[in-house]
């Protein structure tokens, strides 16, 4: 297993709020597997026979649109492997300096590659937002955080996430939108604290690479203008720092270690 200077990973997430590293957490021959499980439950192919746990595109819908599943590794066994890469736990371990991390929820993000979007109209941005806005089902001061699994070549054009360094200690604002289209009304609408200035950093990825970031980091991505699509898998994580609240409906799935498995114990 790859070594990890533990130090030096902490201190770069704390300081930007999030860290990136540019090289594969997965082996070759599960790297395709899990590409390929990403394309069959877009599809509607589920080889564990359960459902994800809902699906905001189907079959059928525009295949230009942006495609959000959730819990996709209930459908999919590559996927629920994946999770699991001991270099993943140990990543997720280190540069928050956790005993434990635990994988709490899942996104599969499908992209498609739009170059004619302006003439077509069709637009998959994600807005600027940060995700502790919608998190609400965990106490306020819990350490959730998330890890972004590239299961594309996430080059510039292809619309890759974008954080903006530093704004996790911003505190949590308002105006975060995930659906926005217009990233400058989105940002317009951010009360930026004096003093602070909004910059933006893209999360470029080979297939397999990871980033990690803080839950009160703004972050979004503009569109896809790549001939293909853009893959990926939005981790959430928790660590023993965090209390989910007793009437959550992400409860559900902690105890199935095959769904919500723990990832690192240190």
């Amino acid at each position: 297993m790859e070594r990890v200077d533990t130090t030096a990973l902490r201190e770069h997430y704390e300081r930007d709020g999030f860290y990136i590293h540019a090289a594969p957490v997965l082996p070759p021959g599960l790297l395709e597997q899990a590409a390929r499980g990403v394309d069959e439950v877009r599809d509607g192919a589920y080889d564990t026979g359960e459902a994800p746990n809902e699906r905001l595109w189907n079959p059928g819908d525009d295949p230009h649109a942006l495609c959000k599943i959730e819990q996709p590794q209930l459908a999919n066994h590559a996927l629920r492997e994946a999770l699991c890469s001991p270099l993943l736990g140990q990543l997720a371990g280190a540069v928050t300096g956790a005993r434990m991390v635990q994988v709490w929820w899942v996104q599969l993000l499908y992209k498609p590659g739009t170059p004619d979007a302006v003439s077509t109209g069709v637009a998959t941005n994600v807005g600027w937002h940060q995700d502790r806005a919608y998190w609400h089902y965990w106490d306020e001061d819990s350490a959730v955080f998330t890890a972004w699994l590239a299961l594309s070549d996430v080059t510039p054009d292809a619309g890759p996430m974008v954080f903006v360094p530093g704004s996790h200690r911003w505190g949590l604002l308002e105006g975060s939108d995930f659906f926005g289209q217009d990233p400058d009304a989105v940002r317009e609408a951010i009360s930026i604290p004096e003093g602070e200035a909004w910059c933006e950093a893209p999360v470029v990825l080979p297939p397999g690479g990871v980033s990690f970031h803080h839950r009160l980091l703004f972050h979004g991505s503009y569109r896809n203008v790549s001939n293909g699509p853009r893959r990926s898998l939005a981790i959430h994580l928790r660590t023993e720092e965090s209390r989910v609240r007793p009437d959550s409906w992400v409860a559900r799935y902690l105890d199935r270690p095959e769904i919500c498995p723990i990832i690192f114990a240190g």
